[in-house]
């Protein structure tokens, strides 16, 4: 049998009190295989960093995730959102406080206002929509742009008054056969800096 990914509900349901020892060999594989990655082959991978070449489907993330997170502006996939006091995520905008440094987080899609959605806290994101935008930022890295909320800026535009740092593109595409990259290593959090 096909070892098989399951949801969290179906994973609790097969691995209830077991008082009657229904617990199967093939139950144990389907738990292992939910909670590990595909890439996870070898050993130490259980703790490594998402791999871009791994990234395949279109307008996804990989690597911490919060799901069903309250979002209270509408967004567009590769934002860059805040959460605030409340819980809720918005547009990043600058000057950001240090104490918010920790919550910035990347949209996995595009939200309406008041919507429930998935947000990349640290890890990759794919869009093929971006891959010009982010190109652009290729051996740079990218920060979060003082002018325009939620949005990204390798700085060459104009000078900022405040930068954030949000990541960098990665060197090539998911496929890597392109120099155009449509994947995005997504790790905020270094430091917010005045220029």
């Amino acid at each position: 049998m096909a070892d098989t990914q399951r949801t969290r509900a179906a994973l609790l349901a097969l691995f209830a009190d077991n008082v009657t020892g229904q617990i199967s060999p093939q139950d144990l594989r389907d738990g292992l295989v939910t909670l590990m990655n595909g890439e996870f082959i070898n050993v130490g991978d259980f703790w490594k960093q998402p791999d871009g070449s791994f990234i395949t489907a279109d307008r996804s993330g990989r690597g911490w995730i919060d799901y069903s997170v309250l979002i209270s502006e509408a967004c567009s996939f590769g934002d860059v959102l805040v959460r605030g006091a409340s819980g809720a995520y918005a547009l990043l905008s600058l000057p950001l406080e240090y104490s918010q440094i920790t919550t910035v987080a990347m949209a996995l899609d595009s939200y309406t206002a008041s919507t429930f959605g998935n947000v990349l806290r640290k890890g990759l994101a794919k869009c093929a929509a971006c891959s010009v935008q982010w190109s652009e930022g290729i051996g740079k890295f990218m920060y979060a742009d003082s002018g325009d909320a939620g949005k990204l800026s390798t700085c060459s535009g104009g000078l900022m008054s405040t930068m954030y740092m949000i990541g960098y593109p990665e060197m090539q595409a998911s496929d890597y056969t392109t120099k155009l990259t449509d994947v995005f290593r997504f790790d905020p959090g270094w430091a917010a800096v005045e220029r």
